[in-house]
């Protein structure tokens, strides 16, 4: 019989006398255990120092726990920080060379040279473009190009006017092959097309079926102002400083042009037009007649040690002449020829700029069909740039076999007369 039975027997009485005695000293055992560990668990409840290091305890384990979930938080916020940036460097660089790639980029540069730091491909590209197409202006030394993503790029560059010795700036924005903004500097209307009166005859011939009426009115008309333009020289002061285009009777090779010009060295020649095309007339029936040419003074250019690779590109710049001391006056004439052909050359080879800087399309084609004809023709020219003073234009001009006389401008005097 189990105790609890008893029990249930001692609450109905039904218990012997031993039994009783029993159960009731079990009964007391159990009351002095009750009542120990009642007074144990109320010391323990009410101990203060105990309290307080149980407190305690538990605040550290708290404090520990948050340092754990702090910790890798900051891990959970520094991986998603890093994978933002990571994204950003990866969506701006990466991707966005990726498409610098497929459009014009003024940053690149690819003519490196041993030892040399390069300027941008853009600076050669205006280089090359402002020596064939604008008479009486050269880049200056300093280009600014920088990109802002994804196939954009504020671009400044800055002319040098040969004539008056005036700097020019100019900003342009370029977005993807397209500008965003230019209206001056190389786009400006005076740049980007000739004068009709300037090289009239080149620029536009008469067709092979004009008739012969025609043709001494034109005629006629250009002596008339080519008389205009003596008499006014014979009126401006001695040293008036002065900008003339002079077109030939006949084209001039290179050799005759170098022999002409040594002859006559109170003239400064700025610019040789080149002949493109057979004279009389144009190189295509549907474009525009382009003019091409170059500046034949050794120091036209601004930079020094700075060109595109001299292999593909000899006498880039004319300056290269100084290093070839067993050159001869002799072999000037064959320097100007490689000198254009380079710089045809290289902007032939530079479509991209072409597509995005030239106001016409079919300039690239142009391009392509004067190297053609230079090539089985060889190099001549039908006009030039001249500055010089009143004084020495009248005393030049009639040994010269010119055809037509076009005055640009004057000034009063040399913009600078210790280096006329």
């Amino acid at each position: 019989m189990t105790f609890k039975d008893k029990l249930k027997r001692f609450k109905e009485g039904n218990v012997t006398k031993e039994e009783r005695k029993y159960i009731e000293k079990e009964l007391e055992k159990y009351e002095s255990i009750e009542e120990y560990y009642s007074e144990e668990i109320s010391n323990q409840l009410f101990d203060e120092e105990l309290l307080n290091e149980t407190v305690e305890s538990e605040k550290n384990e708290i404090k520990d726990i948050q340092k754990v979930v702090n910790r890798r938080l900051g891990r959970v916020v520094l991986t998603s920080v890093l994978i933002v940036v990571l994204l950003y460097v990866g969506i701006f660089y990466g991707i966005s060379k990726v498409v610098d790639y497929f459009y014009y980029d003024p940053t690149a540069t690819t003519q490196r040279q041993k030892n040399i730091t390069p300027p941008t491909d853009f600076y050669f590209d205006m280089e090359a473009y402002t020596s064939l197409n604008m008479p009486g202006y050269s880049i200056s030394s300093q280009t600014s190009q920088t990109s802002t993503g994804f196939g954009t790029y504020d671009v400044a560059y800055s002319f040098s006017d040969l004539f008056n010795n005036t700097v020019q700036h100019h900003f342009i924005d370029i977005s993807r092959g397209r500008l965003n903004h230019g209206y001056d500097g190389i786009f400006s209307i005076q740049n980007q097309m000739f004068d009709p009166r300037v090289f009239e005859k080149i620029h536009s011939p008469f067709p092979n079926n004009s008739s012969e009426e025609a043709i001494d009115l034109r005629e006629e008309a250009l002596d008339r102002n080519n008389e205009t333009t003596l008499n006014y020289l014979e009126q401006l002061n001695n040293l008036s400083y002065i900008s003339m285009n002079i077109t030939f009777n006949e084209d001039l090779t290179m050799e005759e042009f170098h022999t002409m010009r040594e002859k006559y060295p109170d003239l400064d020649f700025k610019w040789v037009g080149v002949r493109t095309t057979e004279p009389g007339t144009l190189w295509s029936d549907e474009a525009s007649m382009y003019l091409i040419g170059f500046n034949p003074s050794i120091n036209g250019d601004n930079s020094s040690s700075r060109r595109p690779n001299p292999e593909l590109y000899p006498y880039f710049n004319l300056e290269d002449v100084k290093k070839e001391s067993s050159i001869s006056v002799e072999e000037f004439p064959k320097v100007y020829e490689t000198h254009f052909q380079s710089r045809l050359s290289y902007l032939n080879n530079r479509e991209k700029f072409v597509e995005v800087f030239e106001f016409d399309p079919d300039k690239i084609d142009f391009y392509t069909n004067a190297l053609n004809y230079i090539e089985n023709n060889g190099i001549n020219t039908y006009g030039v740039l001249v500055y010089a003073t009143a004084e020495d234009f009248l005393e030049n001009i009639n040994k010269l076999p010119y055809d037509t006389l076009y005055i640009n401008d004057v000034l009063p005097t040399a913009p600078n007369i210790y280096t006329q």
